[in-house]
């Protein structure tokens, strides 16, 4: 991916993480302070309209959280080989952990 379209993807994240991280406030510590009860947890999860938002959520943190720790790797990283290693490791954390936080949101 062109590095013009990864900076445009990290403010396009960086904004949609700011409005969904809005929400979660609302929701979680001013709408009802029984938002973080065990009970209203999981009847949140049985709406397919919050699997959606927190998997939305999910999506946009992690493309976000690792699309910045991997421009930095990128600029900090001078041998070619150790780049590839962390980079390959990167990739492999960000499907790992999207996918188990997927897995848990879906079960």
């Amino acid at each position: 991916m062109k590095e013009v379209t990864q900076w445009f993807l990290q403010r396009v994240t960086g904004f949609f993480l700011f409005l969904v991280l809005m929400v979660h406030f609302y929701i979680m510590h001013f709408e009802d302070h029984s938002a973080i009860e065990h009970a209203s947890i999981v009847e949140r999860f049985s709406n397919p309209y919050w699997i959606t938002f927190d998997i939305f959520f999910l999506a946009i943190l992690s493309y976000h959280g690792f699309n910045g720790l991997w421009r930095m790797v990128i600029e900090y990283i001078r041998s070619e080989r150790l780049l590839k290693v962390v980079q390959i490791l990167i990739i492999f954390l960000t499907i790992i952990i999207f996918s188990f936080g997927t897995f848990i949101l879906l079960k």
